[in-house]
């Protein structure tokens, strides 16, 4: 089967940090919680993940009186390489399957996303516009940790990924309020 490009949201990211730790923003459940959601002003909650094929994870993703239950299925689990998983919104028709693959580049990762299934163009474009800034929420964390190549060679322990949501947490906020002062300087301009 032809792959629908019209069905298809591709992304690559270099991060500046080992894939060790990319990896582990994008399966430790402390800190999915600071980036998943984030460009739609979500907060996800009750995080959970069982990282073996086969294994589901879920979320409970809120937006003041919205909430949105996001589960799925783990297909491929390849630590530090490819993570293959479904995605989709408890209560509704949209089922998608998302891949992430990580190499090694230099003292950095690159990252290959691939997300296939929308429902319709909207949801499309919304996940288009999510995943950049989800990506720069993970990218401004690693950023900020000063000798990202040597000071993490392999997994850090516990104590550290705590850092690391702090971190998040952190690269979320000059986000969200870099994007509400340029939304306030368009509006400012229209008027």
């Amino acid at each position: 089967m032809d792959d629908n490009s019209a069905n298809a949201l591709r992304l690559t990211h270099r991060f500046a940090g080992p894939p060790d730790l990319v990896w582990a923003i994008w399966t430790r459940p402390e800190l999915i919680r600071s980036w998943f959601g984030s460009s739609h002003g979500f907060r996800a909650h009750d995080v959970t993940v069982d990282l073996r094929p086969g294994g589901i994870w879920s979320l409970r993703n809120v937006n003041g009186a919205i909430t949105e239950h996001v589960t799925g299925t783990y297909h491929e689990v390849e630590p530090v390489r490819r993570l293959v998983c479904s995605y989709h919104f408890r209560g509704t028709e949209f089922f998608s399957v998302i891949s992430v693959d990580l190499t090694a580049d230099g003292d950095g990762t690159r990252l290959a996303f691939l997300q296939t299934g929308f429902p319709d163009a909207r949801a499309r474009i919304e996940h288009a516009r999510g995943w950049p800034h989800a990506l720069r929420v993970m990218s401004e964390a690693l950023l900020a940790m000063h000798g990202i190549g040597t000071l993490w060679p392999k997994l850090p322990e516990k104590a550290h990924l705590d850092g690391v949501a702090r971190d998040l947490e952190a690269a979320r906020q000059r986000l969200s309020e870099a994007s509400l002062s340029h939304d306030q300087a368009s509006a400012a301009r229209a008027t």
